[in-house]
């Protein structure tokens, strides 16, 4: 282990989502993870949360965020705060694919959908120490949660 690691040690892998999926490098630290998401044309996201906040910057593209009942059109080099615990997803509606930059504090280090494959940033002989170890929880079938509140300011 170590605090650094090449481009090619991180290995871009499928972040599968059940009804849609994204390639995705992830790293993390004590406190936060940090994870570049390449969303393909037409991605459209679950409505869920985590018990962490997570900073967004879009690299490349653009991408519509739902945060509670709020639509974000977010474009190549936007910001977007998520706080934790907030309902949110995303929908790329473009033809292109779009890269979104994620930090999580806590890091998602011990979320199913990128544990397999995360890659620690810590010293050899390092004890992790970690903030927490939030995972993403989906909205159960039947919520009462209406996304379309918030995808109809997307029109």
């Amino acid at each position: 282990m170590s605090i650094h690691a090449s481009a090619d040690s991180v290995e871009e892998q499928t972040a599968d989502m059940g009804t849609t999926s994204f390639t995705t490098k992830v790293v993390y630290g004590n406190s936060a993870s940090l994870m570049i998401a390449t969303r393909p044309a037409g991605y459209h996201s679950a409505p869920h949360s985590h018990d962490c906040e997570q900073l967004n910057w879009l690299q490349h593209g653009e991408l519509w965020v739902f945060v509670e009942d709020t639509a974000h059109h977010l474009r190549t080099g936007d910001f977007l705060r998520i706080p934790a615990g907030e309902v949110h997803w995303s929908w790329n509606k473009s033809d292109e694919p779009c890269t979104l930059i994620e930090v999580h504090s806590p890091g998602l280090h011990a979320d199913p959908l990128v544990k397999a494959f995360a890659v620690g940033l810590h010293r050899d002989g390092e004890v992790p120490d970690f903030l927490g170890s939030p995972i993403n929880e989906f909205l159960p079938e039947g919520s009462s949660f209406d996304p379309t509140v918030a995808e109809q300011q997307a029109e």
